[in-house]
């Protein structure tokens, strides 16, 4: 373990130990220290440059208030309300922390961070007490969308292994339009999320091309040890760049040129539907933009949920998709 880890480790069991009893003597933080890393002997020097450490770092800014009792031999808090634990900061920077536990508390039911739920339940405790110090919670007027469990979230943590490891996988996986699962080797590269749900993009060995493929939709993943690991192509992370959504490209990306009226793409100059876009044209009732993009279902998707409110300038195979799905959509209610 790197010096530097043991130095921490060392740090907050002297802080333990000072909470935990008014008086510790210095042979008891050294069998403590010795106890946490399984490592002896520790010298009384190290724990008395900890201790200095702790008192006059300005890196660590603990600014320990260690004194010492020469009656008894021993160290102690000149402070009972003090703990490295505590959290000197602004209420600028609360604020900013509040906001960001509030997201994270979200998000700790999903299998793979539940390892880390009780950091984040901690760090909301502590600010949480600092607010009601302060009578003020920002959590009582600011509301997050919701983020429910999704499935297949408990193979997160096999997938993220699996990539950094380079292993090859065996993945049980069953299209919705398809009845029944079926075995794809895989070779995984990058998880992708999209509207609260998670993608793994890899190699299918059998085509050996790029497919996607969406954990709600796996049943089973296992390792496969009889095929060497395919490295990514170097255009890997591009792969998605020039799409919305998460289907595989099947053409090239091409020029699209939207007309937004009225103040709806007002929007969209605040926050871009993608990276591509730029403003064409900008009058009083009208806008207009153009994008970098593959045509597939989910920028379909998004131009139709805009309704009236959008009008497909180019290209011209674009326009004819728009049509057929708006007449197709006409025909239902007939």
């Amino acid at each position: 373990m790197p010096t530097n880890k043991e130095a921490l480790i060392r740090y907050r069991v002297i802080n333990r130990c000072l909470i935990e009893s008014k008086y510790v003597s210095r042979a008891r933080l050294i069998q403590a220290c010795e106890d946490a890393l399984y490592i002896a002997p520790i010298s009384e020097r190290t724990i008395n440059q900890d201790i200095h450490d702790m008192r006059i770092d300005e890196r660590l800014g603990y600014f320990a208030p260690i004194a010492f009792d020469n009656n008894r031999s021993a160290y102690y808090y000149d402070d009972d309300e003090y703990s490295i634990d505590n959290i000197p900061i602004n209420n600028e920077e609360l604020s900013a922390l509040s906001f960001a536990s509030s997201l994270l508390q979200q998000f700790k039911e999903v299998d793979i961070l539940q390892t880390f739920s009780s950091a984040v339940n901690k760090i909301s405790d502590a600010i949480h007490i600092k607010r009601l110090q302060q009578k003020t919670d920002v959590g009582s007027f600011v509301q997050f969308e919701t983020v429910p469990f999704f499935k297949g979230s408990e193979h997160l943590k096999t997938l993220i292994e699996a990539i950094a490891d380079k292993d090859v996988l065996n993945i049980s996986h069953i299209r919705f339009d398809a009845d029944k699962c079926r075995i794809h080797i895989v070779h995984p590269y990058y998880l992708k999320e999209y509207r609260n749900r998670w993608y793994l993009i890899g190699l299918d060995d059998r085509i050996n091309e790029i497919r996607t493929y969406g954990l709600d939709r796996i049943e089973e993943i296992s390792l496969n040890l009889n095929i060497k690991y395919k490295d990514k192509p170097d255009n890997a992370e591009h792969f998605f760049s020039n799409t919305l959504g998460i289907s595989e490209p099947q053409s090239k990306p091409e020029e699209i040129i939207l007309k937004f009226y009225q103040n709806t793409g007002k929007y969209l100059l605040t926050q871009p539907i993608h990276d591509s876009q730029k403003l064409i044209k900008q009058e009083k009732d009208e806008i207009t933009i153009s994008l970098y993009l593959v045509i597939n279902n989910e920028l379909i998707t998004y131009i139709l949920g805009w309704g009236r409110w959008v009008k497909v300038i180019a290209p011209e195979s674009l326009i004819t998709r728009i049509n057929e799905e708006l007449k197709f959509t006409l025909g239902r209610y007939k």
